[in-house]
């Protein structure tokens, strides 16, 4: 089965105002997690600053004025350890369209080692060169959503084309690191995983580092708050009892000191039972 079908990230209810998400055309699900829009009005009265709760993937983001003037702001987002705030919004209204990466979906677009983004933003162009600057300017002028997807597909599918063939596939080891870590929904070690792939703890860890920006135990932590979240989301009349029983926890503070590090904060400010 493929990996990226076994993972579905979410931010919970830390989402900016007028989100929404749209999926990737079939010849880019291995690689991109879902296409994201949002709005600010800029009214600047009771605008709480948005938080970021990790999920393994990488964002490339564009952020314009609403009224379509001035430059389009363009960053990377690396993948995040903590949860983290982006940065200042713009004043005034504001739009956004963004891409979110599949967990070591943006290695073959790149071909530099995730771990380098790890825990920071950078500049698109510095990362995507003059193909971001120009898709950035695409994305301001289109008339809406589904223009501004073609034109994100057509560039991103156009990078890919022109890039090295042995980007493409991650090696067969990590491959089935990934399987069994969504499989496992976080619940395996970083010795069990070696074991599995045939190959030292360190050899998996320099695969992560450079495919994923991040180490194995960390991202396996990451993806088991994120089953727990998504779980929180579906079935909100479990207890956090019950879901931290099913995710292997067996000391309840564990359980709450894992859950505010990616988070940020207690369980009960979900307003779970």
């Amino acid at each position: 089965m493929e990996s990226y079908l076994m993972f579905e990230p979410t931010q919970g209810a830390r989402t900016p105002d007028h989100y929404a998400e749209y999926k990737p055309c079939p010849a880019l699900k291995a690689y991109v997690s879902c296409y994201w829009s949002s709005r600010a009005d800029g009214t600047g009265l009771c605008e709480p600053a948005v938080t970021v709760v990790p999920d393994g993937c990488t964002d490339l983001i564009f952020e314009w004025e609403a009224e379509g003037g001035g430059d389009v702001s363009i960053r990377y987002c690396g993948a995040f350890e903590l949860p983290f705030s982006p940065g200042p919004k713009r004043e005034g209204a504001s739009e956004t369209f963004a891409v979110r990466f599949f967990p070591g979906g943006a290695y073959p677009f790149i071909g530099v080692p995730l771990g380098e983004f790890k825990n920071a933003l950078f500049r698109g162009t510095d990362v995507w060169g003059k193909a971001a600057a120009e898709l950035g300017e695409q994305l301001r002028l289109a008339a809406g959503t589904a223009e501004r997807i073609v034109h994100v597909e057509t560039a991103l599918l156009r990078l890919l084309a022109a890039a090295d063939s042995g980007r493409f596939e991650a090696p067969p080891a990590l491959q089935e690191a990934m399987v069994r870590i969504f499989a496992a929904r976080g619940t395996v070690s970083v010795q069990q995983l070696a074991q599995s792939g045939n190959i030292s703890a360190r050899q998996l860890q320099r695969l992560f580092d450079g495919r994923i920006g991040l180490g194995p135990k960390t991202f396996c932590g990451i993806v088991r708050f994120q089953n727990i979240l998504r779980d929180a989301e579906r079935h909100p009349k479990l207890s956090w009892q019950e879901i931290a029983g099913a995710y292997g926890y067996c000391d309840q503070a564990h359980f709450i000191r894992d859950f505010k590090r990616f988070y940020g904060e207690l369980p009960s400010s979900l307003m779970m039972s």
